[in-house]
């Protein structure tokens, strides 16, 4: 079972808009089925995406990215950017020059480091007790082994244990916006956000932008939730 567990600390990494995390990680008290991709195979991230009454992904389906002058210098942006418009290629969208888009899109992103509580249970070596080895001539008090040193089932047996411990992960979020070029009202916007055990968000970041154009654009208001492959690191 994952718990948050004390403050966020101090350091932030962020980018564009802030929403403020006390927030943004408020909902994220339980973490109980998120995934630390520090110990698995798989990044699981919750999606929810919001729409304009009526907007059905509407044609045509060309855009341009919206930024401040400010954000269009930063370098990890830039990136995230070309990332985006991979991910923005795979449904259907393609990046046009300004006076042809029809949507302006943008993206916010924040990651803060915090710490949950996990409760694992663990099963003690069966040869080992809390005193040292089952080379007592009884089990406990009250439980004398008439069948040798090891009981009726072989050696010793000492229940399952539940330890609780804290471990720091990196809670990252991703933000996406679609604005009518012609009407300048938001039309659509994805929040992704996960949680990580000794990541980053440039490491994040991918798994970010791909779970949040899963199934695009999906229903309007309903969270899913995403579970991504870790990729092998390239040699």
């Amino acid at each position: 079972m994952w718990q948050r567990a004390g403050g966020v600390g101090n350091e932030k990494e962020r980018s564009g808009r802030s929403t403020g995390f006390p927030g943004l990680w408020g909902a994220l008290s339980l973490l109980a089925a998120l995934v630390l991709t520090g110990c698995a195979s798989t990044v699981v991230t919750d999606v929810t995406a919001f729409s304009q009454p009526g907007w059905q992904n509407d044609a045509p389906h060309t855009y341009s990215f919206e930024r401040t002058p400010e954000q269009a210098a930063q370098l990890d942006r830039q990136t995230y950017e070309q990332w985006l418009a991979a991910a923005l290629s795979g449904v259907g969208y393609e990046q046009v020059p300004e006076k042809q888009a029809h949507y302006r899109i943008s993206m916010d992103f924040d990651a803060a480091p915090g710490i949950v509580r996990v409760a694992e249970t663990v099963y003690p070596d069966p040869w080992y007790g809390p005193w040292g080895p089952y080379w007592g001539p009884y089990w406990g008090p009250g439980y004398y082994r008439p069948w040798g040193p090891w009981g009726p089932w072989g050696p010793g047996y000492w229940p399952p244990q539940t330890v609780v411990r804290d471990v720091t992960v990196l809670f990252s979020s991703l933000r996406v916006y679609f604005r009518d070029a012609a009407s300048g009202k938001r039309v659509y916007q994805v929040t992704a956000q996960n949680q990580t055990e000794n990541g980053s968000l440039p490491a994040t970041m991918p798994y970010l932008i791909r779970s949040a154009f899963a199934g695009f654009p999906g229903n309007s208001g309903q969270p899913r939730r995403v579970e991504l492959e870790v990729e092998k690191p390239q040699k």
